[in-house]
């Protein structure tokens, strides 16, 4: 089990290196970074750059990478790059929601190991935008960790109508 989470760290690490700061890590390996340590299987990043450049720069590396472009208009990502290696999936996502480049920071994940994180009123307000149990899980855990951004957590919570979702998860004793 330790093998196969070292690596994903090390495929996670050659994905930032390849993106160097054009993307930030999402997903639960940015949960983990930011205090709540969780079982993932795939990697996830969020990327300012233009989805071409992204293609260019994988493929480069001798990536096979898959471009879907979504409806905006009807709540989808305005595009996705999927990828795998070996046993390895990942995503780089066109930002769903305004990010704030300048609150990502390079973080070491382990001895040697770091990536471009995302800032973690980011983390949250992303996890919420998607919305799915996981997520809103993902938050209580981070707000337990992070009580700070509880109050601007449920205002957005609310303004996308997943605050009684949310707020079952952070009663939830199990948490």
């Amino acid at each position: 089990m330790k093998a196969n989470k070292d690596r994903l760290i090390a495929f996670a690490e050659r994905l930032a290196r390849i993106f160097d700061d054009r993307c930030a890590l999402i997903g639960g390996m940015a949960v983990s970074a930011w205090g709540h340590v969780r079982a993932t299987q795939d990697v996830d990043f969020v990327c300012r750059s233009a989805p071409e450049e992204i293609v260019e720069l994988l493929e480069a590396e001798g990536f096979s990478v898959q471009l879907r472009r979504g409806n905006v208009l009807d709540g989808d990502l305005e595009w996705v790059i999927r990828g795998k290696a070996g046993r390895f999936r990942f995503d780089v996502l066109a930002p769903p929601v305004e990010i704030d480049w300048e609150a990502c920071t390079r973080v070491e994940i382990v001895d040697g190991v770091s990536v471009q994180l995302i800032g973690l009123a980011d983390l949250i307000q992303l996890k919420l935008k998607a919305g799915g149990n996981r997520d809103l899980w993902d938050v209580a855990k981070l707000l337990q960790l992070h009580p700070e951004h509880r109050e601007t957590a449920l205002k957005t919570a609310a303004d996308l109508r997943v605050d009684e979702r949310l707020q079952n998860w952070i009663d939830d004793p199990r948490l």
